[in-house]
């Protein structure tokens, strides 16, 4: 009986980490679009060595969209696993029936 619980758990969570991935990836093209949008980042870099505290428009598109990415992905997870904890809970508790 175990083994059955597994497999169902394991084919769940992979649906809550692609569900979880496809909102990221949608999260942080609309961020990408809308930071190239404002910031308007060169094709070419004006110098060949770029400091680490100056981030060019580039730079600023990039860990833009990838910490919206990381965020969305983090929140959506969570909440479809606090859902399915949920639905696992109410599972366990058997239904009583009305017999008249």
């Amino acid at each position: 009986m175990s083994d059955t619980m597994d497999v169902k758990d394991s084919s769940g969570r992979m649906r809550r980490i692609v569900i979880a991935m496809i909102c990221g990836a949608a999260a942080a093209g609309i961020t990408w679009l809308v930071a190239t949008a404002l910031v308007k980042p060169e094709l070419e870099p004006t110098t060949a060595w770029v400091s680490y505290r100056q981030m060019d428009g580039h730079g600023f598109v990039v860990w833009a969209s990838g910490i919206a990415f990381a965020v969305v992905l983090a929140a959506a997870l969570a909440i479809q696993n606090v859902i399915a904890k949920k639905k696992w809970r109410d599972d366990l508790v058997p239904m009583a029936k009305v017999v008249s």
